[in-house]
């Protein structure tokens, strides 16, 4: 199993998660917004090339108000957080239970945190969890819930002691 960015050869015609929006959006939306600049897609592959879990990400912000409050201090006054937004993570049925969720999110972790100190100012990465089952995972790994949101937050300096 590899992970690389998506590429028009990669199989995602039969993939297929417990989420009907992550299965949509990697077999039908995914290239349009990788073509439009909104987002890149890292795809877990099989030996055939066949897609079996995949994670976006996107830069975005968030107003200094919306991040917690031990944190604020790091933003200037009227500055937003630069974030890394982990857009969507899914894997396939068929790799339930088989640890790929936790290896892509490590990865998408590892990457943002790369990003962070030799490409972008971010300070974190963001996610949206889409369940409540999505948000046990992420706070498994030392994601917080941002104030006033659905929003799940964790600091660089955190990812540097998970990977």
């Amino acid at each position: 199993m590899t992970i690389v960015l998506l590429e028009k050869n990669h199989d995602r015609s039969n993939f297929q998660c417990e989420e009907e929006a992550l299965t949509i959006y990697i077999q039908k939306q995914v290239s349009q917004d990788i073509k439009k600049g909104l987002a890149t897609c890292f795809v877990a592959l099989n030996d055939n090339q066949r897609v079996i879990g995949y994670y976006t990400l996107t830069s975005e912000s968030l107003g200094r108000e919306s991040i917690p409050e031990k944190y604020q201090k790091k933003i200037p006054k009227n500055y937003n957080a630069p974030v890394i937004l982990l857009g969507r993570l899914a894997l396939h049925l068929s790799q339930k239970g088989t640890g790929l969720g936790e290896h892509l999110l490590l990865d998408a972790l590892f990457r943002s945190y790369n990003l962070s100190q030799q490409s972008i100012g971010a300070m974190a990465v963001v996610v949206d969890p889409i369940s409540e089952k999505a948000f046990e995972f992420y706070s498994r790994y030392g994601f917080v819930q941002l104030p006033d949101s659905g929003k799940m937050f964790i600091p660089m300096n955190v990812i540097a002691k998970v990977i």
